[in-house]
């Protein structure tokens, strides 16, 4: 019998050496698909919990260190260095990830030679927070960059008809893939003791503008000196941390506002609370919105984009952006409707299983890498 040992080489391209959303969904499919078919490689900024769990998996890491989140000069050394790394490796797919990296990733990818480079939106780089000028520079980019890749996966439907609409992508590229995550097998766990008589709000995001942790910090002070019995635990860190972290040393919130920083057991966590909550400007889809609702947790996020695609009155609240006094009154009343949330948390688990399982987001682009 011959086994055919050909595997098809695929570039992953990111930002940041993080564990937040954007690098666990390419670890679902690193970890996923069949290690007989692909081999996968990694380039990222050095360092960090990404470059760690890539060791522990025996995947090919190539860092760069002039890699950065802001733009810069050095960015013509990072091209050449992408374009460098695709021409040697002669990879089969290259797939990208983030705004900046998609688009010199796609442009290196495609000039390398790569028949199939593949960008995934995990939501855009301009928004109604920028000024105009700055949405034209980011929309004038996608379009350029759309040129370079076979295929553009949205990890939402709104913002692939947004893209369609305003012709940054043509329609025969653009794809909705959703983000899915695999439900864990885990009972619920007794508290931590330091829960145990307590109503939890808990969050799970960076500490950066686009997570509106500013304002959601502000909401929980003003919840936490209402109610006493209210604590919020807040899972990640980030360049706002600090800013974070004085504004509840301030007012002596310390016992009841919870800065945990990143946490490897983030499930265990997500099991401790009785309600999950994200209030961004903008995103994709929250991979930690997903894992909330993985737990079975009632879901309170902003209505934008993407979040309103994982959250309804089935299985949770919506709230405007620009109404912090609302939400306030929401998180404030929620510990006093324990079956509403118990009912909201069964059918968030239901939610995911039918449109957001793991299995479905592997297939789909199994079926794209197979091109």
């Amino acid at each position: 019998m011959e086994f055919n040992t050909y595997k098809k080489k695929v570039l992953h391209i990111q930002l940041l050496p993080l564990l937040s959303g954007v690098q666990n969904a390419m670890l679902n499919l690193v970890t996923n698909l069949n290690p007989n078919e692909f081999e996968f490689s990694v380039i990222s900024a050095p360092n960090g919990l990404l470059v760690n769990r890539l060791k522990e998996l025996k995947v090919t890491h190539f860092p760069i260190p002039e890699l950065k989140r802001r733009i810069n000069i050095k960015d013509i050394i990072v091209f050449f260095k992408f374009y460098h790394i695709c021409r040697k490796g002669k990879f089969n797919i290259v797939h990208t990830h983030s705004s900046k990296t998609g688009f010199l990733g796609r442009i290196a990818g495609k000039l390398s030679g790569c028949k199939n480079v593949i960008h995934t939106v995990h939501g855009f780089p301009f928004n109604q927070f920028q000024p105009k000028i700055i949405q034209l520079f980011y929309l004038a980019m996608e379009w350029i960059a759309a040129k370079f890749c076979d295929k553009i996966v949205f990890v939402n439907n709104s913002e692939r008809e947004m893209a369609i609409k305003k012709k940054l992508v043509p329609s025969n590229k653009a794809i909705t893939i959703y983000n899915g995550i695999k439900i864990p097998r885990i009972k619920r766990k007794k508290r931590f003791e330091e829960f145990k008589n307590n109503f939890i709000i808990g969050s799970v995001s960076r500490f950066s503008k686009q997570k509106n942790i500013i304002n959601l910090i502000s909401v929980a002070i003003s919840v936490c000196q209402k109610n006493k019995n209210i604590k919020f635990v807040f899972i990640g860190e980030g360049e706002l941390f600090s800013v974070c972290h004085k504004m509840v040393k301030t007012v002596n919130l310390q016992n009841q506002i919870l800065l945990k920083g990143w946490q490897l057991n983030v499930i265990e966590w997500l099991q401790n609370f009785d309600v999950f909550v994200l209030y961004s400007k903008w995103e994709g889809l929250s991979i930690a919105i997903l894992e909330a609702m993985s737990v079975g947790l009632p879901i309170v996020a902003s209505d934008i984009k993407g979040n309103n695609e994982l959250v309804s009155d089935e299985n949770g609240i919506l709230v405007s952006i620009f109404d912090i006094d609302k939400l306030v009154d929401i998180l404030i009343n929620l510990s006093h409707k324990r079956n509403d949330l118990i009912r909201l948390g069964k059918n968030s688990q239901k939610i995911l299983k039918e449109k957001f399982s793991l299995e479905k987001f592997v297939k789909s682009y199994g079926k794209i890498y197979e091109l």
